[in-house]
């Protein structure tokens, strides 16, 4: 008999059938994820939800104790096996996958951007500082416009709308410019994530083709130098693996770093979906403003 760690992370009933006529259902509510230890056969797992039945395989890896699940639901194979900073998120962007930006709740949108950027700080160097200040400060705008009136501000469509009709997207510290500059620094964390993702990069050259490929064109000469000079700072692979290891002893397992790759990739293409919904209505809007930053 093995001892299998899960993580369930969806809103759905788990229902294991034992020996003996005897079976757990454990019920799952939307956004938690926990830990679940127990004796489990060799056999499969079925797990049913509002939709229809899954079924979760199991397969014992040569020369260890733990088990692989695979969720082949949508045809996607996630392997759940160790705890990490993705799966310790309280907020995630798939949350957002089924609805339009119209109805996007701001609150829970700014809260999932505070989780997600957190992983800036495991590039340990302070020169990120200033971008996490900025993103900070974005958020902050953005709460503060709903402060003003939460039963009307609900939702993002709401607080960018109500500066449409109001013809102030252009003021100084508005909202929309608030919620422009916090898209493009998810884009360069979305950019980082699938980079990183794919396994053959180090983590000095994602980080760089990720900037490359979203902020630095709104950037001029010196905060361009500036994060140039950031990327001699950031940490090596096996540095920043470990980083992402709840359990640091995880970090040397061989497939941790097969897991983190598949999350990152999974993390970066739900981030996308969101900030191309959110770059959509900007551009139909005519909201998106190319000022370059000094």
């Amino acid at each position: 008999m093995n001892t299998t760690r899960l993580i369930l992370k969806n809103n759905y009933d788990l229902f294991i059938p034992l020996s003996n006529d005897k079976n757990i259902t454990l019920k799952n509510n939307y956004y938690n994820s926990f830990l679940l230890y127990f004796d489990l056969p060799n056999s499969p797992i079925t797990v049913i939800n509002d939709l229809d039945d899954m079924i979760v395989s199991t397969t014992e890896l040569d020369n260890s104790d733990k088990q692989i699940l695979c969720d082949i639901d949508n045809n996607e194979s996630n392997i759940i096996v160790y705890e990490t900073f993705f799966s310790q998120l309280a907020h995630k962007f798939s949350v957002f996958n089924n609805l339009s930006f119209e109805e996007f709740p701001a609150e829970l949108f700014l809260k999932t951007c505070e989780d997600y950027f957190s992983l800036v700080d495991k590039f340990n160097s302070p020169i990120f500082i200033p971008m996490k200040s900025d993103v900070n400060g974005n958020i902050t705008k953005l709460r503060k416009k709903i402060n003003e009136n939460p039963m009307k501000f609900q939702t993002l469509f709401a607080i960018i709308n109500d500066e449409i009709e109001s013809q102030t997207t252009t003021a100084r510290n508005s909202a929309t410019d608030a919620l422009l500059w916090l898209k493009r620094a998810f884009e360069f964390i979305s950019s980082f994530l699938h980079e990183f993702g794919m396994g053959d990069k180090t983590l000095a050259d994602a980080v760089g083709k990720g900037y490359d490929q979203s902020l630095k064109q709104y950037h001029g000469m010196l905060a361009r130098s500036i994060f140039s000079f950031a990327l001699r700072a950031v940490p090596n692979n096996t540095q920043f693996l470990y980083s992402l290891a709840v359990n640091p002893t995880d970090a040397s397992e061989i497939l941790f770093e097969h897991q983190v790759f598949n999350e990152m990739l999974e993390h970066a293409s739900h981030m996308s979906s969101v900030l191309e919904k959110i770059t959509l209505f900007y551009s139909q809007h005519r909201l998106e403003q190319t000022k370059i930053v000094t």
